[in-house]
């Protein structure tokens, strides 16, 4: 049988595309036929925010942070132990491979099309654009999704963050809490660590893009003012959290150079 085309989510007309239903019960489906195969996978991007707020997530709509067709893909973080069973598991599910994906990125990123969603895309123990975000023994943490830490990382990594990826953060610190662990809270000391041995990374979250969150969410009309109250506030606090946490000789011997030279890794500014 020849393999179907692989159509972009935004090339489908809107009367043949998905609800979000559809994607919200796939994600988790995939995830729990998976887990029945011994592939660990869970959910990143707007459907783990889905899963973990859903009395709120008409917060996530006032926003406007999602276009006519709300979801566009599934993105999975899944671990590298199991690649080798990906490719027919999601053959299984309905889902055809991207062989041009396969060739460039296969061991680190795989793109699955044409089942019940337009496009699952998977990556493998990290996500690693401008700057690393490991999800070495971080997935079992959630039935679902990866931890809301990871998935602020992942925001705070992007070096030329945009708009839809700063009301992400502050969606993020609006409904989540800060704390100390993973139990449904952001895990500030996980963040500390991470940051305390990589100065690129704590360049860019804390000087670039946490200021940016607080100048930008006062310009965010879904926001009410004790809204933006508590974006501040949960930004300072994590800043502060940040800086109380001892920094490695990595670290001090990096931030000798500053951003005079470059901090993160190149060809990947957004995400």
């Amino acid at each position: 049988m020849a393999q179907k085309p692989f159509i972009l989510p935004k090339d489908i007309p809107l009367s043949e595309y998905p609800g979000p239903e559809v994607f919200l019960s796939e994600g988790k489906r995939l995830v729990e036929e998976g887990e029945k195969r011994g592939i660990v996978m869970r959910v990143m991007g707007p459907l783990a925010l889905h899963y973990y707020f859903p009395d709120q997530v008409d917060l996530y709509a006032r926003l406007e942070r999602l276009g006519e067709r709300y979801f566009t893909d599934i993105d999975y973080a899944a671990y590298g132990k199991g690649r080798g069973k990906m490719r027919g598991f999601m053959k299984e599910m309905g889902y055809e491979c991207d062989q041009e994906t396969m060739v460039m990125s296969g061991k680190t990123r795989h793109i699955y099309y044409a089942g019940a969603v337009p496009m699952i895309d998977v990556f493998f123990d990290k996500l690693d654009y401008c700057h690393e975000v490991d999800y070495t023994g971080r997935l079992e943490k959630d039935p679902w999704s990866v931890p809301l830490s990871d998935i602020l990382l992942q925001k705070l990594q992007i070096v030329e963050i945009n708009d839809k990826d700063l009301k992400d953060i502050e969606y993020l610190f609006v409904t989540a809490e800060l704390g100390s662990d993973d139990e449904h809270k952001i895990n500030m000391d996980y963040i500390a660590q991470r940051f305390a041995d990589d100065w690129g990374f704590w360049y860019t979250a804390t000087q670039l893009n946490l200021p940016k969150v607080k100048e930008h969410c006062a310009q965010v009309p879904a926001l009410t003012p004790e809204m933006r109250a508590r974006v501040n506030d949960q930004a300072d606090k994590l800043l502060a959290r940040v800086e109380a946490e001892p920094k490695s000789k990595k670290w001090n011997k990096r931030a000798k150079k500053g951003a005079s030279k470059i901090w993160y890794n190149e060809g990947f500014s957004d995400w």
